[in-house]
């Protein structure tokens, strides 16, 4: 038995980096890039003004003051998204406002509070130095300057970035798709009656919200029954998903069967470990290049698995630089107490509505088939 650290260590260690794919930039929210992003043209991609006002050549205004105001000839109007298709001479300026694009010929803007216009001529009482007022072409961004660097996390900001840069589709790493299943011939479903003997499968449900809130994808195989060919079969078949998680059957009973049908499958056991308290019996390893989870039939302790180790390993494969667990993972790992306390609290928050209970159920009735 190894502690949560180095079992943590282990698993991250063998745990690879997905490829890429393209999304929609909406799409992208929350995931990680696989590229940088480089900006394919400048921006702004012309001079822009940055106030309402006038904009003209400077030289135009080099004595321009109060006591000797100088009158300029208004030749047309630049208005944001609206450019003045007239260039500007010596003598002769444009009304523009904030945003509007500096006409060809002008290199300066005069400000209102400097300028008033008198019977098709502004009066100028300064003299703007060159690029008074200018945003230059390719101020904020030059064509073929790097956005945003690979591993980068995509938040709204980012998208909004994203779409200045008219990048419909962005290169992000892939979710991983998770297979999940639950054993015990005890376990019970929604489309199944309510017996006595038969309990809930609630892991099923909480393992893929824990997926799912982790940014993977899940694939719900369902209840498998305690048989040996039985569980070949469907673990056979969940190992075309890039983790396979099995909750139950990891206990040495009679009927705990999942670790020999991991062998049969061939499970690199030189990469299996057993979790201390609260999470065992755990087990983790891999089939070919599938990475396999074995967690134990308690929803609680199931959780608490999941959180320590298998978030962190999904993160990681998304792309995602911080993957640490969460800070309970580091905790004392004897059973004191404290651990039960906090995994039934995060039951308690997380759990399905059982049958026979007065309430809605939370969980929707159909879950994605195999």
């Amino acid at each position: 038995m190894i502690d949560v650290h180095e079992a943590h260590q282990l698993i991250l260690a063998t745990t690879p980096v997905l490829g890429s794919e393209s999304v929609p930039f909406l799409d992208a929210l929350g995931r990680v890039l696989a590229r940088d992003i480089v900006a394919t043209e400048d921006t702004p991609g012309a001079d822009i003004s940055t106030k309402d006002g006038f904009a003209l050549h400077h030289a135009s205004l080099q004595r321009a003051s109060a006591q000797a105001p100088v009158f300029l000839k208004i030749i047309g109007e630049s208005a944001a998204g609206r450019p003045c298709g007239a260039a500007v001479a010596a003598g002769e300026a444009v009304r523009i406002m904030a945003g509007g694009m500096v006409p060809e010929g002008a290199n300066a803007v005069v400000g209102l509070e400097f300028a008033t216009e008198d019977h098709g001529y502004v009066v100028c009482t300064s003299a703007p130095k060159r690029g008074s007022s200018v945003r230059l072409r390719g101020a904020l961004l030059k064509k073929g300057e790097v956005v945003f660097r690979a591993g980068s996390v995509i938040g709204p900001s980012e998208v909004g970035v994203l779409a200045s840069l008219r990048r419909a589709y962005v290169p992000v790493h892939r979710k991983p798709l998770v297979a999940i299943v639950t054993t015990g011939d005890e376990l019970t479903d929604f489309h199944e009656p309510v017996l006595p003997w038969k309990t809930m499968s609630s892991n099923l449900y909480s393992l893929a919200a824990l997926v799912m809130e982790a940014g993977a994808v899940p694939l719900c195989i369902g209840i498998v029954k305690d048989e040996l060919k039985t569980l070949q079969a469907h673990l056979g078949e969940a190992l075309r998903a890039d983790v396979l998680i099995t909750s139950g059957g990891m206990s040495k009973g009679r009927y705990d069967l999942v670790r020999e049908t991991f062998a049969s499958l061939g499970m690199d056991m030189n990469l299996s470990t057993i979790f201390g308290k609260p999470g065992k019996p755990a087990i983790f390893g891999k089939i070919g290049d599938r990475l396999v989870f074995g967690l134990p039939g308690s929803p609680p302790a199931a959780m608490l698995s999941f959180a320590q180790f298998i978030t962190p390993t999904l993160r990681k494969m998304m792309g995602h630089s911080q993957v640490s667990p969460p800070p309970a993972a580091h905790g004392r790992q004897e059973a004191d107490g404290g651990g039960l306390l906090l995994l039934n609290a995060m039951f308690n928050r997380g759990r399905a509505a059982m049958p026979g209970e007065d309430r809605a159920s939370l969980i929707p009735a159909k879950m994605p088939s195999p």
